[in-house]
């Protein structure tokens, strides 16, 4: 009898402990099919993620292309080819992205009292580019294909994005260095200076033909003050085929010091050479007349002192938030050195305070390699920093300049 129960009570144990067997292996399933949903969906949804920041850049890239073809060449076709053609210069989701000639529409872009923009579709005249960009849908570009749609039942995104680039009323001040070394040649040796100089100061004035060089006008073609006065040109002579070249004004700057010998000249640490014209009275013929002649000018003098960038920095921003300077407006400084900050308070946080008054910071270096100085302040003003190491790169550096910065992003 006792052995019967026995056998009867290990008969049940066994049937229980197979059922639990069978209920734990139908929930671990039930566990690895909701974490092999919820995994799908995840990296589907972070894929589309990425698909959606793919397609703004690609409409933005296509919106500011189609901006600066409108304003360089003043012609609606060649507009929207642009548009169209750098759209095409991106991916999409892994492919070559597309857009139609008909998903680009131009218009004029004007300010709102409360410091946001008004696209107005065909109204004449032109200044704004918008592109309509689609993925699936009604556009060429066909939805793109997820990873698990067998899991998830969704067969292809689809998305659109839209991008408005124009034209806005800009503010320049080009900071310029006019410290001791831009009498130097384009060698990137310091005290090296052009042969044959025929603004050399007579030599009896000198105890060496060092102080000689030092003391007299830079070399006019073989200086770094003529590849840096031929780059501004080249920015004047760009930025004139805009339909509305902005008002630019000249600063230039080193630090204070006096020359040892003939002329004995002394300099200070910032001088506004051109001031910013007053917008109802401002041509650009005039207002770029005035910055060759002065860089002209400058040419003739002695360079002295060093490299105070901030010096320049802070009478740039106090010139663009003053009076003529427009409330609405974009300023932007241009800061071109041949030399690493070596006097004055440190460029950074002039930087931060011209960031604090909405100022973008452009920096542009020539012959001193890579400079985190000038990238931290072109970052954090939301410029942009070059690198030239020779006068054809510095030539590319404002050209490209000049055909950016008319260009805002309005939506």
């Amino acid at each position: 009898m006792k052995t019967a129960m026995i056998s009867r009570h290990k008969t049940i144990c066994r049937l229980m402990t197979g059922s639990r067997r069978g209920a734990a292996h139908v929930m671990i399933g039930t566990m690895l099919f909701t974490f092999a949903m919820m995994t799908a969906f995840s990296v589907d949804f972070a894929y589309m993620q990425l698909v959606r920041t793919e397609l703004r850049s690609a409409t933005d890239a296509a919106a500011k292309a189609g901006a600066e073809a409108l304003i360089r060449t003043h012609n609606p076709e060649k507009a929207i080819a642009a548009a169209v053609e750098y759209a095409s210069r991106n991916t999409v989701g892994g492919r070559t992205f597309e857009i139609l000639p008909e998903d680009v529409v131009l218009g004029k872009a004007v300010p709102a009292e409360d410091g946001s923009w008004q696209f107005l579709e065909g109204t004449i005249p032109y200044n704004a580019v918008r592109v309509k960009s689609k993925v699936g849908g009604t556009g060429v570009f066909a939805p793109v294909e997820l990873f698990f749609n067998g899991i998830t039942g969704v067969e292809g995104f689809s998305t659109t994005s839209q991008a408005t680039a124009g034209q806005q009323e800009i503010e320049i001040c080009m900071c310029i260095d006019r410290s001791a070394s831009m009498s130097y040649d384009m060698a990137g040796v310091d005290y090296r200076f052009g042969r044959r100089n025929p603004l050399l100061f007579p030599r009896e004035y000198y105890p060496s033909a060092l102080w000689r060089n030092i003391c007299s006008p830079p070399h006019p073609t073989d200086s770094r003050w003529a590849a840096a006065r031929s780059a501004v040109q080249t920015f004047l002579d760009e930025v004139a085929l805009a339909s509305a070249p902005p008002r630019t004004s000249l600063i230039t700057w080193s630090s204070p010091a006096t020359l040892s010998y003939y002329p004995n000249t002394s300099v200070t640490d910032y001088t506004v050479e051109v001031e910013l014209p007053a917008p109802d009275s401002m041509t650009w013929d005039t207002n770029s007349r005035l910055i060759q002649n002065a860089m002209d000018d400058l040419g003739r003098k002695p360079m002295n002192g060093q490299t105070n960038m901030a010096a320049g920095l802070d009478a740039a921003v106090q010139l663009l938030i003053a009076a003529p300077s427009k409330v609405q407006s974009k300023k932007v400084i241009i800061l071109f050195t041949d030399g690493v900050w070596t006097d004055g308070r440190d460029p950074v946080l002039a930087a931060q305070d011209a960031a604090n008054a909405n100022v973008t910071i452009h920096c542009v270096s020539m012959l001193t390699g890579f400079q985190q100085t000038l990238t931290q302040m072109a970052l954090m003003t939301g410029g942009s920093y070059y690198s030239t190491s020779n006068e054809a790169e510095l030539q590319a550096a404002f050209r490209e300049l000049a055909q950016r910065i008319p260009i805002v992003m309005t939506e």
